[in-house]
């Protein structure tokens, strides 16, 4: 009886095994998806980056690290509605759309609805007494900040003969410092400022 029980077991452990060599068989084994890497673009930057990163702080960082400025500068820099804007008020503004370009950058970096710790605010970072007095009712609209900001530029630029360094200054710091000096501010913000800005132009400091 013992012989009959013993051939059963080794009968069916045969057939176990038998069964899972073919549930092996059945399933092969999935190969492993490697970790995708992000593709940096030219300028660090993760090309698959959420819109939403481009925040306040972001701006304000880059700025301060100077990493902004080192895309090339020139059409397609922002989305094509800011990008109309720019050409349409350089143009009737007598102003170089690239000279418009590079404000915005570094003004904002295109987010039109930043706020500076001064109280500046949009694309070209109009303060609010500026922004009034240019007509602008929402200083956070696209088109009106850049039709008063490249109109506000175009006065600066046409009040120092053309000088771009010393307009870029009275942008920043205003008229009044720049008559104090005699030319571009001592101050480090108003330096780099100007100093960042003739850069993307490719202009050496005047």
């Amino acid at each position: 009886m013992n012989s009959h029980i013993n051939a059963a077991m080794a009968r069916i452990q045969a057939i176990e095994s038998r069964l899972g060599m073919l549930a092996e068989q059945a399933v092969p084994p999935q190969p492993v998806a490697p970790a995708s890497t992000p593709v940096p673009s030219a300028s660090g930057a993760n090309l698959g980056a959420s819109p939403a990163a481009n925040r306040p702080f972001d701006v304000a960082m880059a700025q301060a690290t100077g990493s902004v400025g080192l895309r090339p500068l020139g059409p397609g820099q922002f989305a094509p509605y800011i990008e109309g804007l720019i050409t349409k008020y350089a143009a009737q503004n007598g102003v170089s759309p690239d000279l418009v370009r590079a404000v915005v950058r570094q003004e904002s970096d295109g987010n039109a609805h930043d706020v500076s710790r001064a109280g500046a605010m949009g694309l070209m970072q109009l303060m609010p007494d500026e922004a009034h007095s240019l007509g602008v009712t929402d200083p956070f609209d696209p088109e009106q900040n850049i039709a008063a900001g490249t109109r506000l530029l175009s006065g600066l630029l046409h009040q120092y003969n053309g000088d771009v360094s010393r307009a870029l200054a009275a942008y920043n710091a205003g008229s009044g410092a720049v008559k104090k000096y005699n030319g571009i501010p001592p101050f480090p913000e108003t330096q780099h400022y100007v100093k960042r800005i003739l850069g993307m132009l490719g202009q050496p400091q005047e």
